[in-house]
């Protein structure tokens, strides 16, 4: 593995079955706009591909076992396999292969990680205001429910750093879709915090609170992690991840 490359570590998955995390902008390393996995204005598409590369070397891992989809903002979920072509217009992958690592690309909006303990699924869902408004975090519960007979009360999930709801400023045209969790702070301005939303969506699918870790960071106001709220197009892209580790 890569000396101090950093990545926050989510601590509801055992260590012994799942590898995940989020990947930090690490400028120690990458100090001219920090590691990003997916298009930014700023960032050439062979910069890209060269930081997809070496996260594959921090994961000790053959880059063709990771995973990406070209998010849309919509609320399709793929199932995927090794064959499966990177660059689907999708937001959310789920699947049942081992080493096969699951990539969101994040900066400012949500990732959904999940994991099946029972018949050994995982996912990964890009979940923007768009997609929350759409209840994307249920229809992949739904799915998992429908294709793999999983029992969301067992569903292990993460919710990465995202915009909060202390700093996500957003207008009337997305406030209204979301009343009970929006905060009116002056005429044209709200609050909103889309991880409770999207909290409150598991939780109505049948996922056992206890079984929720949300992530407190805010990505608006930290500087280790990538915002396009504040950094507008020099912003690059995190990846929460998730795979299942291979049987030893």
């Amino acid at each position: 593995m890569v000396k101090n490359f950093e990545i926050l570590i989510p601590e509801i998955f055992p260590k012994n079955k799942i590898i995940s995390g989020v990947t930090k902008r690490n400028l120690h390393l990458f100090p001219d706009k920090g590691f990003t996995i997916s298009n930014a204005d700023t960032f050439s598409l062979q910069e890209i591909e060269t930081h997809r590369k070496f996260l594959a070397e921090v994961l000790c891992v053959e880059y063709k076992h990771l995973k990406f989809q070209k998010q849309v903002h919509k609320t399709d979920i793929q199932i995927v396999t090794q064959n499966t072509p990177n660059g689907l217009e999708t937001d959310g992958m789920i699947t049942s292969e081992k080493g096969l690592i699951l990539n969101v690309s994040i900066a400012d909006c949500l990732a959904i990680l999940i994991y099946d303990p029972i018949n050994e699924i995982i996912a990964a869902i890009h979940s923007g205001w768009r997609s929350t408004k759409d209840n994307i975090a249920g229809k992949g519960i739904q799915l998992l429910l429908d294709k793999y007979n999983s029992n969301p009360w067992d569903l292990l999930v993460y919710l990465s750093p995202c915009a909060s709801g202390r700093n996500y400023e957003v207008g009337y045209d997305v406030a209204k879709y979301f009343p009970e969790n929006t905060i009116q702070i002056n005429k044209n301005k709200f609050l909103f915090d889309n991880q409770k939303q999207v909290f409150n969506q598991l939780i109505e699918s049948g996922v056992n609170r206890e079984n929720i870790e949300a992530s407190d960071i805010c990505t608006i106001v930290n500087p280790e992690y990538h915002s396009f709220r504040r950094d507008k197009d020099k912003s690059g892209r995190m990846s929460a991840f998730i795979a299942m580790l291979m049987d030893s």
